[in-house]
């Protein structure tokens, strides 16, 4: 990570890096993970005396999530390698609450309700809804392509998108995409 001037006049002090994967698992069952990543352009001393050098990783975190077909939350798994504080893994069996939990409307709220303030990780709660996102990018389209319940199910596409109609703008049910998918 350089702290040169880029073309715009600009010095790049913070990187946040999130990744989101999508996997269906042997089992039928879907991971979902997010990863966190923080760095800093310069060095940074820490609470407890430890100093993060510049470019070097200090918030370094994933969240997985495994759901089934209805996007209900059937197992929580943390991994907090790199904290800048001991206090911070202390947030982890916080997210135990999100089992059984359903991922739809209201999940970010009900996300912020569990886990906000002193209810858990800033940095892990931030990534629940990339996570909630990337379960609805996998597992309708890859359920009705790609894994079908039953492969003779001709009606399992529309199903398994019909579920995305007004979730944006480009999904609006008076839109052409929406009215196309119900062709």
């Amino acid at each position: 990570m350089s702290n040169a001037v880029d073309e715009h006049g600009r010095r790049l002090i913070h990187q946040r890096q999130i990744e989101c994967c999508g996997y269906l698992r042997a089992d039928g069952l879907w991971d979902i993970e997010g990863r966190l990543r923080d760095s800093k352009t310069h060095s940074v001393l820490l609470s407890e005396g430890r100093t993060v050098a510049a470019g070097e990783v200090y918030h370094g975190m994933l969240l997985r999530v495994t759901i089934d077909d209805e996007f209900n939350i059937r197992e929580v798994a943390i991994d907090m390698p790199q904290v800048p504080t001991s206090e911070c893994r202390g947030a982890a069996p916080a997210y135990e609450r999100l089992v059984g939990l359903r991922m739809g409307p209201g999940f970010t709220r009900q996300c912020r309700e569990l886990f906000g303030g002193t209810g858990g990780c800033v940095h892990l709660t931030e990534l629940l809804p990339s996570i909630a996102t990337t379960a609805f990018q996998t597992i309708p389209l890859a359920r009705a392509q790609l894994a079908p319940r039953d492969a003779h199910d001709s009606g399992a596409f529309t199903r398994a998108t019909g579920g995305l109609i007004n979730t944006c703008h480009a999904l609006r049910a008076t839109g052409p995409i929406a009215l196309a998918m119900k062709k």
